[in-house]
């Protein structure tokens, strides 16, 4: 098998939506397990409430960091030939260019746990990336959504779009207060809050895409095949 092949076969309509469902199952898995040990330096727990989702990956802090960092590095591979897949399976303008930010959103979610907190100015320039690229990305893929000629994807997806780029527009742009001393940060603080709302709503909206385009595929090859 050449090299186009492969890659043919990587994106091709049977295979990239299990590229989605893995790389969703991974950032779940390797992020939430993370969580399970994790001791602050202030000696507390870790809530979704008040702890951003970068913490877990701070080396000399959160026990399972490399846990947290790996999963970042191999969802944000995993995710490219999701992304390129899922834009050519739509096969319109808009999905291409939504592919193509998409793979640019994965491969700054891998330099995500490239670059811990650790190493501040670039984690929080690859994260920053990550914000504003995913928040175009879901808005593109809900408009390419909407424009299919020949429906692929059930266009009721497209609120699920909605409601992520809601989200990020709260998060990136909300009047939400700062905490400058971390270890009087409050019960609920609506900033890391948000942020892992962007993190719960990508990942399910990725992973939904993902069955039903398999699930889909699938019937289609059963049905073929009578």
């Amino acid at each position: 098998m050449s090299l186009r092949e492969k890659l043919e076969w990587a994106i091709g309509e049977r295979h990239f939506p299990l590229w989605g469902i893995a790389g969703s199952v991974v950032g779940l898995v390797f992020v939430l397990g993370a969580q399970i040990p994790y001791t602050g330096v202030y000696g507390e727990p870790f809530s979704m409430l008040n702890h951003f989702v970068s913490e877990l990956g701070e080396l000399g802090v959160s026990e399972f960091a490399f846990l947290f960092n790996s999963g970042m590095i191999l969802a944000g591979l995993i995710f490219i030939p999701f992304m390129i897949g899922l834009g050519l399976y739509m096969d319109n303008i808009v999905s291409k260019i939504a592919g193509a930010v998409g793979v640019f959103s994965a491969m700054a979610i891998f330099f995500v746990g490239i670059f811990p907190m650790n190493y501040l100015a670039e984690h929080t320039m690859a994260a920053m990336s990550f914000f504003f690229s995913g928040m175009i990305m879901v808005g593109l893929w809900t408009i390419a959504i909407l424009l299919q000629e020949q429906v692929k994807i059930h266009k009721g997806f497209s609120f699920g779009g909605v409601i992520n780029l809601v989200i990020f527009l709260l998060f990136l742009y909300g009047p939400w207060e700062s905490v400058e001393d971390l270890s009087t940060r409050p019960d609920i603080w609506m900033v890391p809050t948000l942020e892992w709302g962007i993190y719960f709503a990508i990942g399910g909206y990725l992973l939904v895409l993902s069955v039903f385009v398999w699930n889909k595929e699938k019937r289609h090859r059963v049905t073929q095949s009578l």
